[in-house]
């Protein structure tokens, strides 16, 4: 099984336009480095500077490259038009507390976790017998 592989795609303009989320995000990169945590970092000068099957590539191919910057994890866009956060880059790639400003969520238990569209009557596990 290959391990999910995130990929954050940026452009100069998206930098100008985002200075200090961007120095953020940089520095968080080099954290995950230094951490053996791998992260690919694309920077784009052209729209097919994106490459794959993903969501990504799909939102490029038809918007251009306007709409960076963009997180994808496992071909699922996660991140669009914005910076991705410190919170889900810990969260998305399991960082150990301690080597981003923040440390991972704790997950919900399943029977807390909204249910959403497709079980709105979902019964309540701690309920059944």
């Amino acid at each position: 099984m290959m391990k999910a592989q995130m990929i954050i795609y940026d452009s100069e303009k998206a930098r100008k336009k985002n200075a200090s989320d961007s120095k953020r995000l940089m520095a968080s990169l080099e954290k995950l480095k230094k951490a053996g945590i791998s992260v690919k970092y694309v920077d784009c000068k052209s729209a097919s500077d994106v490459k794959g099957e993903g969501e990504a590539f799909e939102l490029v191919s038809g918007k251009g490259i306007g709409v960076l910057p963009l997180a994808e994890y496992d071909g699922a866009l996660i991140a669009e038009g914005h910076y991705i956060s410190d919170q889900d880059l810990a969260d998305f790639l399991d960082v150990p507390n301690g080597v981003l400003s923040v440390n991972r969520s704790k997950a919900l238990p399943l029977y807390e976790t909204p249910a959403g569209d497709c079980a709105p009557n979902a019964p309540d596990p701690r309920e059944q017998k």
